[in-house]
């Protein structure tokens, strides 16, 4: 021990006697500089969930120096949707990193001698059909187009002419705009902590900072909303002086206070959600997976929880789809997969880039139409990079 005293390897087992929920309540201000909402991540939210639904209650008393492998792989199997678990095998994944963070940071904290979900074995993610991850066409969002509130066309077109993100779309500004110069310049996003809407200034990273093409379609819809909006503001502000609704592209119906005055809302995700699934299902072009998963609820008259088997619908497509359409789209028509990437946003290809390429090519089509031509030389194979 002396020895190991001298070495600095030593590890206290006193310092091991904490719980991890104690544990927690340290090691999560070293997540973020700023606990405040309007600094929080998408990330970060998503990891505070994890905690407080899946890791807390099932650890959240236990001693750090008490945690073991077995039990941490029993864990995780329990906690996949296969075995009528709560979360798909990407999101046990999630989970399980943010146990592995902190029994990491108590390791290098010298509270345990080494870290018991090293070794742990993660659910396989669950494979998914071709057609299944191919996007939408342009056909079949027009026609979702139709049912949408006239107040959303010009959001749904804008997006698939630009290929945006949600919260870069919700986010837009017109002193961002340069119908001018036919460009869209993304310098800053909404996002929806705990249902907050907070004004951030960087998109999802810095890939993200970046200059998008009007096409003529998008062009010609801009210049009609913004002669159609009254009292849009095209003046430049900061994040720092709050949401600035006059000055959003995209919003809500006009809303009217206490006082009697209008007032313009940003857009909510959930609100609009509600919108698109009425949309797919009234254009026939809707596909929903049913899914038996455990979660907890709150017992109105004791107040206790308690777990309750309830089915979650997965509807197909979604809004990021159109997304998927346009890089698709952008593949078709042979734009490098460099420029594709730097329009996206994306920080790197892989397999996201090589998802939208493959998802959008019909290779039993090609194949079909070279082997039923009736000239050599008709429908020729297509290489795909």
């Amino acid at each position: 021990m002396r020895t190991q005293i001298r070495d600095r390897t030593w590890v206290d087992p006193k310092r091991g006697e904490i719980t991890l929920c104690a544990w927690h309540e340290l090691w999560w201000p070293t997540q973020t500089r700023d606990l405040q909402l309007e600094e929080w991540t998408s990330a970060l939210v998503r990891d505070d969930g994890m905690w407080r639904n899946h890791i807390a209650p099932s650890f959240g008393s236990w001693r750090l120096h008490e945690l073991g492998w077995l039990e941490i792989q029993t864990w995780v199997n329990g906690l996949h949707d296969a075995v009528g678990g709560p979360l798909a095998s990407s999101s046990v994944t999630k989970c399980f990193q943010v146990l592995d963070r902190m029994l990491t940071a108590a390791k290098l904290d010298r509270r345990i001698p080494f870290n018991p979900a090293e070794g742990v074995k993660l659910p396989t993610i669950t494979k998914v059909h071709p057609e299944d991850r191919r996007p939408p066409t342009y056909a079949q969002l027009w026609r979702i187009r139709a049912f949408i509130p006239e107040y959303h066309h010009a959001l749904v077109i804008l997006a698939q002419e630009t290929g945006l993100r949600w919260g870069e779309l919700a986010g837009l500004r017109w002193c961002n705009v340069d119908l001018e110069g036919r460009r869209i310049h993304v310098r800053e996003v909404l996002t929806e902590v705990r249902g907050k809407i907070r004004r951030k200034a960087y998109p999802k990273s810095s890939a993200g900072l970046r200059t998008v093409p009007i096409t003529g379609l998008a062009h010609r819809v801009l210049r009609e909303l913004l002669c159609e909006e009254d009292g849009a503001s095209q003046n430049r502000s900061q994040p720092k002086d709050g949401l600035c609704e006059n000055e959003l592209v995209f919003h809500g119906r006009n809303h009217r206070g206490r006082d009697g005055q209008p007032y313009r809302a940003p857009l909510r995700r959930s609100a609009f959600r509600r919108l698109w699934i009425k949309a797919i299902q009234a254009a026939g072009v809707a596909r929903q997976t049913i899914k038996k998963v455990w979660v907890t609820v709150k017992d109105k008259v004791t107040g206790r929880k308690r777990q309750e088997q309830k089915d979650r619908i997965d509807w197909w497509p979604d809004f990021h789809d159109i997304r998927h359409a346009y890089a698709s789209r952008l593949h078709s028509r042979g734009v490098p997969e460099a420029i594709t990437q730097e329009i996206l946003g994306h920080e790197r290809a892989g397999e996201v880039t090589w998802l939208y390429t493959h998802a959008s090519a019909d290779y039993a089509g090609q194949v079909l139409a070279a082997l039923t031509a009736g000239r050599p030389d008709h429908q020729r194979l297509r290489l795909v990079a």
